[in-house]
């Protein structure tokens, strides 16, 4: 009996919590976008943030500017003993500006990292090297989607 009131119990009180998930409004962002720039960087890493951000322009009259640019570096980490690579290091970098009246109201740049063993075959690293990008993109969009949203 003291089982079945507990269920109820936590049953009504979970569903009437208030708990929503971060992404379950994704649309409703506070910030209104009226334009989005695309500056220097690797356009390929641009478009797919802005894409995954899935950002709704705005011709509102309090709405923002976002400027984007982003950056991505491999570097070699670590040396076998022969001078080749045997461990990288990829980092992406995306700057973000929100520029409101051609002045800049918030800036904040974000930075997600990686590092990995060399493989034998370059067709396998070259691939593994995509999945990493893709990934690091992925983690990067949702600390943007964050920002914008707070």
């Amino acid at each position: 009996m003291i089982k079945k009131i507990f269920i109820i119990l936590s049953l009504t009180l979970l569903t009437s919590c208030g708990f929503e998930a971060i992404y379950s409004s994704k649309n409703d962002s506070k910030i209104l976008i009226k334009n989005i720039q695309i500056d220097e960087g690797n356009k390929k890493i641009n478009r797919k943030i802005v894409t995954a951000l899935d950002l709704k322009t705005s011709d509102e009259k309090n709405a923002y500017d976002l400027l984007l640019s982003s950056n991505k570096r491999i570097d070699i980490v670590s040396k076998d003993t022969t001078g080749t690579a045997s461990v990288y290091k990829t980092t992406i970098k995306i700057n973000i500006s929100l520029i409101e009246n051609n002045k800049i109201k918030r800036k904040k740049s974000f930075e997600s990292s990686f590092t990995y063993n060399n493989l034998d075959n370059k067709f396998d690293l070259s691939e593994y090297r995509k999945n990493i990008e893709t990934n690091l993109i992925q983690k990067l969009t949702e600390e943007i989607f964050i920002f914008l949203k707070s």
